[in-house]
């Protein structure tokens, strides 16, 4: 790995201080036109290379302990394109508007994010859970299917209000995560999963498979690799049990397709109507595991955030709680363009080139290319690292214009890898808090919450607790 003040682990290059390998080459001799970025192709090794003084650990653990931070102070030292090193992982970090925009842009054939993302949650999750899957995202968003989840939306919300009583505190991140369990599961899982018979231990059984603690808490992916992930697969073992009892108490499917209930669990289990006995359930129920992770991963801590932010505001809480649905909404997108830490990874599969504003850079399969929307998100424009609503008109971000580049500030992705559960989301982030707002006096118990430091990846979760008092209003 690389040494600082070391020239002979320099071989393309200098080194610079902190582990820094400045790219090299030849200088243009005197006279010669400058090339263009298109010109003057390099490799990934030609990039300021970020190790480390320990070989295969290299830049890992300082990056895992704040990777936003390191990310800044790494791109303030280096440049906008360099190339970290960690745990025998390469990443080729991209932050400069060309950059980020040919990231977006790379065909999925050259430049996976399917591939990148289950390499994240593969430290979590047992891989058994994605053998003969059939039932996918963008199968589930369509605008038909979200109207029909509204119904569902709302019923959730009022049993889980219910169960508040008249007054009392709540953690935001806690009931929103509870919320959302039941938001989602009555939407695919089934409105008997929300049933006092099934929910608490669907719940229990969800938070201990959480593929979210592979991003949030980094450094636990190791617990989990330590154990053969014994925590993980008991639970998905409980989930599959629980469904066996679920899909007994369920009527059969009707010959001419009619669903039985609102929501899209009818079309998970006519999915598998082709397998019978234990494979159908576990079918059924790995199919509802994996649709359900990944809507659950995000959709509460955005909400929790929402909620907060609101709270932190009267007027603005005010004003929603007379009605203003679009206000609603613009906090929404802006709680999670501004507590967004996602990491956004492509894993390189076939040789590709990909250009900034001086150089394209050749990549090679097995390089993982990055940026960090909590980088670019709160850096690409005077005033973004603050919350403010008007930045956006519905989910259309108004400062567009004063970014070098759109893809700069991201909230549900771009392009191909747009969200196709952002409608949902804001309808459930809406339904969800004017609900609470509507029926409460609120009263905050907690201040100045900021984003988990460790965090690389999703909206982020609290560095300390939110409690909030509630009282029933008149």
């Amino acid at each position: 790995m690389l040494r600082a003040g070391h020239s002979d682990f320099a071989p393309h290059g200098r080194v610079a201080r902190d582990g820094v390998l400045l790219g090299g080459g030849r200088p243009p001799p005197p006279g010669a036109r400058p090339p263009t970025p298109r010109e003057r192709v390099l490799t990934s090794r030609d990039a300021p290379r970020v190790g480390g003084f320990l070989p295969w650990v290299g830049a890992g653990v300082t990056l895992l302990r704040d990777p936003t931070s390191f990310f800044q102070r790494t791109r303030e030292r280096v440049g906008d394109t360099f190339l970290v090193e960690g745990f025998g992982v390469r990443l080729f970090c991209v932050f400069s508007p060309e950059g980020v925009k040919n990231l977006w842009a790379l065909p999925e054939a050259e430049a996976s994010k399917g591939v990148a993302d289950f390499g994240m949650l593969a430290h979590k999750v047992p891989a058994e859970l994605f053998a003969g899957r059939r039932t996918y995202p963008h199968m589930l968003f369509a605008r038909e299917d979200v109207e029909v989840y509204l119904e569902n939306l709302s019923a959730a919300v009022e049993l889980e209000l219910a169960a508040l009583g008249g007054r009392g505190e709540l953690e935001a991140f806690a009931h929103c995560r509870r919320l959302a369990h039941r938001m989602g599961l009555a939407s695919w899982g089934s409105r008997a999963a929300t049933s006092p018979r099934h929910f608490e231990r669907l719940v229990e059984a969800f938070d201990a498979l959480d593929s979210s603690e592979s991003f949030v808490h980094p450094p636990r992916a190791f617990l989990t690799w330590a154990t053969g992930k014994r925590r993980e697969k008991a639970a998905l073992t409980t989930i599959e049990a629980i469904y066996a009892e679920i899909l007994r108490e369920l009527p059969p499917l009707a010959a001419d397709g009619a669903p039985s209930e609102p929501g899209f669990f009818d079309r998970i289990r006519a999915a598998w109507a082709d397998v019978s006995g234990e494979a159908r359930i576990q079918g059924i129920a790995r199919d509802v595991v994996l649709v359900h992770m990944g809507s659950q991963s995000n959709l509460f801590a955005a909400m929790a955030w929402t909620l907060v932010h609101l709270i932190e505001r009267p007027a603005l809480l005010e004003a929603v709680r007379q009605g203003d649905d679009a206000l609603l909404e613009r906090c929404a997108h802006e709680s999670i363009r501004l507590r967004q830490r996602s990491i956004v990874l492509r894993r390189i599969l076939r040789p590709c080139l990909l250009a900034d504003e001086h150089a394209s850079y050749r990549l090679e399969p097995g390089l993982s290319l990055a940026t960090m929307m909590s980088v670019t998100n709160t850096t690409a424009a005077p005033g973004l690292d603050r919350f403010d609503p008007d930045h956006y008109r519905g989910p259309l971000f108004q400062r567009t214009k004063e970014l070098e580049g759109r893809e700069l500030v991201t909230t549900f992705g771009h392009g191909a890898h747009y969200c196709p559960a952002a409608r949902f989301s804001i309808s459930a982030i809406r339904i969800a808090t004017r609900a609470l707002l509507e029926r409460f006096e609120l009263e905050p118990r907690f201040r100045d919450p900021a984003p988990l430091r460790r965090q690389i990846g999703g909206v982020a979760r609290a560095d300390r607790p939110c409690r909030i008092g509630y009282r029933q209003r008149p």
